[in-house]
């Protein structure tokens, strides 16, 4: 871009900047790169992905006083409650929340094996969600109101533990940013 241009782009008032780049209107994705949604994006997925974590820790810990043998007509159906109504939902939300982020950011979704990991392992986590831990928690809830214990108590700690264990990978991965750029990461024009 010549000089005169860039002196030019200063003068103009930060929202005709937004609208015009290079003389050319920005598109709609274009428009949600921009530092302000991409923080508000990002913040709403924190904020999902830190709500998936505790209620994936207070099912956990539901799960161990029911293994340690308290109220089970109280602690499974709590369990079953937080998993189905917030752990189910955040857990879709996080899920779709990281892959806009990855797509709608510089970050993108193959270029670092963080991002990848990350996205491995919530899909995974969601599909455990949806097919292993709430239909445990179910099936434990209705043994539990019929007055019958769990078959497997220990059971439902692991899965619980597990998810927790998962979701505390995926943040370390967030903050640590380990192991570099992916193979598939294409050079960025310009940089």
């Amino acid at each position: 871009m010549d000089p005169g241009r860039v002196a030019h782009d200063k003068k103009r008032p930060p929202h005709v900047r937004l609208m015009v780049a290079g003389g050319k209107p920005r598109t709609l994705r274009a428009a949600l790169r921009t530092p302000p949604w991409r923080k508000a994006l990002r913040a709403i997925h924190v904020i999902t992905s830190v709500g998936l974590l505790g209620a994936d820790a207070a099912a956990l810990t539901l799960a161990i006083a029911g293994w340690w043998g308290a109220a089970p007509m109280t602690i499974y159906p709590a369990a079953h409650l937080i998993g189905s109504a917030v752990i189910l939902p955040l857990a879709l939300l996080s899920l779709v929340l990281g892959l806009a982020l990855g797509l709608l950011t510089p970050w993108g979704v193959l270029r670092h094996w963080w991002v990848l990991g990350k996205l491995v392992l919530n899909t995974a986590g969601t599909v455990l969600a949806v097919f292993v831990l709430v239909p445990t928690l179910d099936a434990a809830a209705a043994r539990a109101l019929a007055g019958h214990a769990p078959a497997d108590t220990f059971g439902l700690v692991e899965n619980s533990g597990g998810a927790t264990c998962v979701l505390v990978v995926i943040t370390l991965l967030s903050v640590y940013k380990p192991f570099g750029r992916t193979p598939w990461s294409r050079p960025r024009p310009g940089r």
